[in-house]
């Protein structure tokens, strides 16, 4: 049914922008940016409040508001809601990841974790193990879970943790955004630039050192196939590290949220005000030719086959490869 829904919406919109593009048939767009022939395939997870973050963990699909958590199945459409993840409420929730056997799920109270076909959430907190109760992020990858929180950057690993922090090689101890290339190296971003780490050093980029144009990190995603590290920082900011190289966005919007990166190497940059495109020319926010309902984007993510995945005011918005745009 939910589907349906999406795409009776969708059908409206697009009647909506047919009838302005007719005022205006002499308007140029690049043939790779939209092609209306083509279909899109929506569905849409209904929610009541707006999504703040989410994680795709198996045929699940877990989400968060302000208030409450959930999980999707994907295939079935079953939700259950989660006012609370054993110990920890399920309110204030900031952050979710998935290492493909459990969920990983951060917030103002510390993090829970449930394995697949568990019935119980294992709660983690300062008293056994996290650096901080207030976690900012959340990355899974090579066995190894990493949680940022406002006092350092705690690893899960083989049942213990491990805390690092400025004394360690991070810039800073608030941890704001987290990445794990496909080099398996660690990305840290914090409140004073960023930290890298290979496994056995960590490398610092900062604005002392002239590679981002601020220090404060909002958002991080990476492209495999070029290659390319994409950093949302200070206001309005946007810097991409590419072959050893650090290139500067300026003034590319405000309130950043989040970043993600599709199939074709197109940056997509989530944030309160809405969704810009960047397709290597140009930045693209023209709502009519990103055709993807949302007012504003908490968080994305792109799946293993390519569906892209959207957190916006009234749910999650699912996106089905191969897209036309």
């Amino acid at each position: 049914m939910w589907k349906y829904c999406a795409l009776i919406g969708v059908v409206a919109v697009a009647l909506a922008v047919a009838a302005e593009e007719e005022s205006d048939e002499e308007e140029k767009v690049k043939a790779h940016e939209i092609v209306y022939e083509q279909p899109t395939e929506w569905t849409v997870y209904p929610a009541s409040e707006p999504v703040v973050t989410f994680a795709i963990s198996g045929d699940d699909l877990w989400y968060a508001t302000a208030t409450s958590v959930f999980s999707a199945s994907i295939k079935k459409r079953f939700v259950q809601t989660y006012a609370a993840l054993g110990k920890i409420p399920g309110s204030d929730v900031t952050c979710m990841a998935s290492d493909g056997r459990a969920v990983w799920i951060g917030g103002k109270n510390g993090v829970a974790m449930r394995g697949a076909g568990a019935k119980e959430f294992t709660a983690f907190t300062a008293e056994n193990g996290l650096p901080d109760n207030t976690v900012n992020a959340i990355a899974a990858g090579g066995g190894k879970v990493w949680v940022g929180t406002e006092n350092g950057l705690g690893c899960y690993s083989g049942g213990s943790w491990k805390k690092v922090t400025t004394q360690n090689g991070l810039s800073h101890n608030k941890v704001t955004a987290l990445l794990i290339d496909d080099g398996s190296k660690v990305w840290v971003g914090t409140a004073k630039g960023i930290s890298v780490s290979d496994g056995s050093s960590w490398t610092i980029y900062d604005m002392k050192k002239k590679n981002l144009s601020w220090n404060n990190v909002k958002a991080m995603a990476y492209d495999p196939r070029k290659f390319t590290v994409w950093v949302a920082v200070g206001e309005r900011d946007i810097n991409s590290f590419v072959k050893g190289k650090w290139n500067t966005f300026m003034d590319i919007q405000s309130d950043i949220t989040s970043l993600m990166v599709d199939t074709q190497s197109r940056l997509w940059v989530g944030s309160s005000n809405g969704l810009i495109k960047y397709n290597g020319d140009e930045w693209i926010n023209d709502p009519k030719k990103l055709n993807i309902p949302a007012a504003q984007v908490q968080w994305m993510q792109r799946d293993e086959a390519g569906n892209l995945y959207f957190a916006c005011e009234n749910g999650i918005v699912r996106l089905v490869n191969p897209y036309p745009y």
